[in-house]
């Protein structure tokens, strides 16, 4: 994914409790400085692991692929794939390299993966919850 057009912006969730409005507050900077909001969020698997225990606090923004939240969906929850705000929606990617709460806003107009396809079994696992913020 390197790529020396992209815009980017780190950030920190220093209060878990509030994740979504840290990662809100931080996408709202990044479009007040680039004027364009970001589409991917990188963070570390430990960020991402508290992020869904908090996450599944709130179980009605926790929406599976049928449409369903996680408290009625045959889908079983592995994790979030997208955070979904009215105005933006961030892909969730994995950066290693950063430590826990550390995140990195981005705006890539278009990101590569590696190419790298998904595989059926994570398909079937339900990973593609998407986490809709509420306004």
């Amino acid at each position: 994914m390197e790529n020396d057009n992209r815009l980017k912006l780190s950030g920190c969730i220093l209060d878990f409790t509030v994740w979504d409005d840290t990662i809100n507050l931080f996408a709202v900077k990044f479009y007040e400085k680039f004027s364009v909001y970001p589409n991917i969020l990188l963070a570390s698997d430990e960020t991402y692991r508290k992020i869904d225990l908090y996450a599944q606090m709130q179980p009605d923004r926790l929406i599976a692929p049928d449409d369903e939240t996680i408290l009625s969906s045959n889908e079983s929850y592995t994790g979030i794939s997208d955070f979904i705000a009215e105005e933006y929606t961030l892909e969730c990617c994995f950066d290693y390299d950063l430590t826990e709460g550390n995140f990195i806003l981005i705006f890539d107009e278009a990101p590569d993966f590696g190419g790298e396809p998904i595989l059926e079994e994570e398909k079937e696992a339900g990973i593609i919850y998407q986490y809709k913020r509420s306004a």
